[in-house]
């Protein structure tokens, strides 16, 4: 985590990143995430390296869009196992500390970006790799697109890098989604039988229309 940074220069059409390929083409800028020998996992010097640019986006009008993808049929396999998986438990707090400020950084930066950020996602989507998608304002997946969240399985916290923050903003709240086990009848509409009604408690839920009623309903 000691190495620097590679700086940032604008316009970002002429930046040549270290960690991730760029191409800036007509104000869509393409960020590829390039290691695809290892399905394009992340490093310490990549986090720093994608946050500084986001936060360069905002310094750069001509850049109107930015789409985030992978090189080789995957999107990101995550923090690499041996260049940060590996490391993370040989720290002490100070440095584990350290590097969840470094990797919320990376998706503070990607929200506060005014461009639309796309991700393009195919193959492995997983760990870090499943939150720059999360983060992203738009998520476009191939076919056979596999996404896990896999933090908890190296001793984090499955709420790492705010996705228990931005999944609830992401997904629509489940009561306003529709529910195919459950329907809109009342209990005057309802047409089964009402001998099929549950009477075991004043909080029952009829079985002929899947909504809670008292028994003195049916």
């Amino acid at each position: 985590m000691s190495t620097p940074a590679n700086p940032v220069t604008l316009p970002l059409a002429g930046y040549s990143p270290r960690h991730f390929l760029l191409a800036v083409v007509e104000g869509v800028a393409s960020v590829t995430l390039n290691r695809p020998e290892r399905k394009n996992p992340l490093t310490f010097e990549s986090y720093r390296e994608l946050t500084d640019f986001f936060r360069a986006c905002a310094m750069d009008d001509k850049v109107k869009t930015v789409v985030v993808s992978g090189a080789g049929g995957n999107f990101s396999s995550g923090g690499d196992v041996f260049e940060i998986i590996g490391p993370l438990v040989k720290m002490d707090t100070k440095g584990l500390t350290a590097f969840t400020r470094m990797t919320g950084e990376l998706v503070k930066a990607m929200r506060a970006a005014p461009q639309p950020i796309i991700a393009a996602v195919d193959g492995i989507c997983a760990g870090a790799g499943a939150i720059i998608a999360m983060a992203s304002d738009m998520r476009l997946a191939a076919v056979g697109t596999k996404v896990a969240f896999l933090f908890n399985r190296v001793g984090l916290a499955g709420c790492d890098m705010g996705a228990c923050a931005m999944l609830p903003r992401w997904r629509a709240p489940r009561a306003s989604r529709p529910s195919p086990r459950r329907r809109t009848n009342t209990a005057s509409s309802c047409a089964a039988p009402r001998r099929n009604c549950s009477r075991r408690s004043r909080r029952a839920a009829c079985r002929c229309c899947r909504i809670s009623r008292s028994p003195a309903d049916c």
